[in-house]
């Protein structure tokens, strides 16, 4: 049977000289090799492509969100400026007279809202033509807002802007208050 006994000094030298053996030694003018951890012209690429393919994807989706929140806009700025201009028919028995575009009609002091006197939400300004039209228009509307003033007309009215209750006009849009 053998007996766990303390190494005497010559086997402590052994174990030392064994010990040392196993060291690493690492001259000083030499840095351990290591793995080099960049990217590849390649793997940036793939990148830049999946990137790209991202951005073709979302933008156009952008634009359609934006649009959908214009023609939001509009519709309800529309919608409050009809209610304004109902209401005070109601209150005074008859509608207020003609005003210039962006400014309110007489007596309206009260009623409108203030998007009525400010730039509309696709360009332009709102203007009243008064009895016994009783139209509000969208005067000065650019081109380039057609495609919203579409997507409004197909939410408030028939769909088709040379019809119905709201429909385009030669230098903007129109809409017949009831």
């Amino acid at each position: 049977m053998m007996r766990n006994r303390m190494p005497t000094t010559a086997n402590r030298a052994v174990c030392l000289s064994y010990a040392l053996k196993r060291v690493w030694i690492i001259p000083l003018n030499r840095r351990p090799l290591r793995r080099q951890t960049a990217f590849t012209l390649v793997e940036i690429m793939v990148v830049v492509v999946i990137i790209g393919l991202l951005a073709a994807i979302a933008i156009p989706a952008i634009n359609r969100v934006k649009e959908r929140s214009l023609a939001s806009r509009m519709i309800n700025d529309l919608r409050q400026i009809e209610a304004a201009f109902q209401r005070y028919a109601l209150e005074n028995g008859g509608w207020p007279p003609p005003g210039a575009p962006g400014v309110e009609p007489a007596g309206m002091d009260g009623y409108l809202p203030n998007c009525y006197t400010q730039t509309t939400a696709v360009g332009g300004n709102f203007s009243w033509s008064g009895s016994p039209n009783n139209r509000i228009y969208l005067i000065s509307t650019p081109a380039a807002a057609q495609p919203i003033m579409q997507r409004v007309d197909e939410l408030i009215d028939d769909g088709n802007l040379a019809t119905g209750n709201f429909k385009t006009t030669g230098t903007g849009y129109m809409l017949q208050v009831q």
